[in-house]
């Protein structure tokens, strides 16, 4: 098969005949949007190509990846032979590589990203951007940025894989900075997916900024609280983050084989709450960590990884799998054809129960309702986390009480995830970009309302 002017099989060939026992190409070329607006200006405006081929070997368990920006058989031949130069070669016989028929995938939009000059777009994100000056006085900065992606990946491979996938990415974030009594406040809201401008449908960007309004005016009223042990509820409002950083993390198998998650060795146990279901589901239509194949080529399906709170699986790219006799589960990802592939999240979410949202605060006597969540730290090999909270308010009496101020939560993963006692029949998500290993992917997260009985919480008294 000749792609880009490049003979696929014969360099497949020449991996093999050279003592690699796998070899892979991959290609890749990104167009990309990147706008940043500060002070009802535009600071940043970039368009940009990004294009190159990385080559990937396997021997001895171990990888070997190289990469370029020249995408040429020439080059190509360049990269094997340096790769070449560190394997023992063997010299043996040529093994034909059967490539198989191309199989195409594309994100289907209403607003190709590709159709719309920057101009427009920076006009899309300025308007947002001006609605939050308008809704407060005590509004001193609005940061926004808007980022829009069409990737263009191909992936061939002694496996037999020779597919194709054009993922088209489209997101959206403001940052609202309000001032009162002296003192400085923060509303922070996001929207993105696998989508075109259709994102910017019924004015969802001016919901968005007002959102990250709203939510600075009420943590300009916020409270502290003391400290302790306490009944937490997580509303669905608040993403998946925790989800996301205490618990996916540790699912991922480089993780578990390199002995760093508190979940190795602990396949068909229980390990959460038999009210628990996680699943990592790249096939979410419209959802940022969404995509046809991933970047090994492996066709996207929806992983079940603990079910009825028994663990079931772990998120493989080919390498682990490979190693460990299991099969790869549509989790190899890179960021671009700079990084060879590892095991990545890309949707990861807890899948909804029985109870109603608004019964399980009336529950609680007294405690934390989580709306918003922060950063935080992780320990995957032991589980235990501190997050912040953006924003959270008391409950009192069953009731949602006002916000709360320079508040954190503080617990491990599996224990948390053992001792939920109620969760909602709602659904909320939350996006971002996961860093691991110094890359960046789009990932997304989500959650119904959960109810934690006991956790620790960080407080100011």
């Amino acid at each position: 098969m000749i792609y880009n002017g490049i003979n696929i099989g014969y360099i497949l060939e020449d991996a093999l005949k050279s003592g690699a026992t796998f070899a892979e190409l991959f290609f890749e070329e990104t167009t990309f949007s990147n706008i940043r607006v500060e002070s009802a200006k535009i600071d940043r405006a970039v368009v940009g190509t990004d294009r190159g081929i990385g080559l990937r070997l396997f021997k001895d368990n171990i990888v070997y990846y190289a990469s370029t920006t020249n995408i040429s058989e020439d080059s190509l031949r360049s990269l094997l032979k340096v790769l070449i130069s560190y394997l023992q070669q063997n010299n043996s016989e040529r093994r034909p590589v059967i490539i198989p028929a191309l199989s195409k995938a594309k994100t289907e939009v209403v607003k190709h990203p590709l159709g719309v000059n920057i101009t427009r777009k920076a006009d899309i994100v300025l308007s947002a951007q001006n609605e939050a000056y308008r809704k407060s006085s005590q509004i001193v900065q609005v940061q926004a940025g808007y980022v829009d992606s069409v990737r263009k990946i191909a992936i061939f491979s002694t496996n037999n894989v020779a597919v194709e996938d054009e993922q088209i990415r489209t997101t959206v974030s403001f940052n609202v900075i309000l001032e009162k009594n002296g003192k400085f406040y923060t509303g922070y809201e996001s929207l993105g997916g696998t989508v075109g401008l259709e994102l910017f449908n019924d004015d969802a960007h001016i919901k968005a900024v007002e959102t990250a309004v709203n939510r600075a005016i009420k943590m300009s009223n916020s409270i502290s609280i003391k400290g302790g042990k306490m009944t937490v509820v997580l509303s669905s409002e608040a993403g998946g983050t925790m989800i996301h950083e205490a618990v996916g993390h540790g699912l991922e198998a480089d993780h578990v084989y390199k002995g760093l998650s508190v979940y190795a060795g602990k396949l068909n146990q229980q390990v959460a709450s038999p009210l628990i279901c996680v699943v990592d589901d790249p096939t979410m239509p419209g959802m940022r960590g969404s995509f046809h194949y991933d970047d090994e080529g492996t066709e996207a399906k929806q992983n079940i990884v603990i079910e009825n709170g028994i663990l079931k699986n772990y998120l493989f790219d080919l390498k682990y799998a490979q190693e460990h006799g299991m099969t790869p589960t549509g989790n190899g990802r890179r960021e671009s054809f700079r990084y060879p592939p590892i095991p990545r999240m890309t949707n990861t979410l807890i899948l909804s129960g029985k109870d109603d949202p608004s019964s399980i605060i009336a529950e609680v006597d007294e405690g934390l309702l989580v709306l918003k969540m922060g950063g935080g730290e992780v320990n995957t090999a032991t589980g235990d986390f501190i997050f912040e909270i953006t924003e959270g308010h008391t409950i009192e009496h069953g009731r949602i009480g006002p916000p709360v101020e320079g508040v954190t939560l503080l617990g491990n993963g599996p224990t948390v995830l053992r001792e939920i006692d109620r969760v909602g029949n709602d659904m909320g998500y939350g996006i971002g970009t996961c860093g691991k290993d110094n890359q960046g992917v789009p990932v997304a997260d989500g959650q119904p309302t959960l109810r934690i009985p006991q956790i620790v919480v960080g407080g100011k008294k």
